[in-house]
């Protein structure tokens, strides 16, 4: 026989919660976990698969998303969720990176271009 661990009222065989408190059992949270295993089984998170469509849309949106499935996963030792948060983190990256380099050297050729219709120097030189 059981007893429970809060109150110290003798338990039935299989209770999840104490009568006599309401507190939960051991069986509960064995229960419980036996319950998140077998849903988990096979699915992805909602969160990773988001960060990798996302990732692909808008790349900061992608990676935050991504970067917080993959921190879920970790926890949960999810792998396909892993696996999907990952990609997301890459993609993300990468395209970010690519905008910004895109960013600066547009941002160069627009200053070179405006200081030769101005009449401007570029590096010492007079562009005429």
């Amino acid at each position: 026989m059981k007893y429970c661990k809060n109150c110290g009222k003798e338990l039935a065989d299989g209770a999840v919660l104490c009568t006599g408190c309401g507190c939960a059992t051991d069986d509960f949270y064995a229960q419980s976990n036996k319950q998140n295993t077998t849903t988990r089984a096979g699915e992805m998170s909602l969160m990773a698969l988001l960060g990798f469509i996302f990732s692909f849309i808008s790349s900061l949106v992608g990676l935050i998303l991504s970067c917080i499935a993959y921190k879920t996963a970790v926890a949960e030792n999810d792998e396909k969720s892993k696996t999907y948060s990952k990609a997301g983190i890459i993609i993300s990256s990468v395209v970010l990176g690519i905008s910004v380099l895109s960013g600066l050297i547009g941002g160069i050729i627009y200053g070179i271009s405006l200081a030769a219709m101005i009449g401007g120097t570029v590096g010492g030189s007079v562009i005429i």
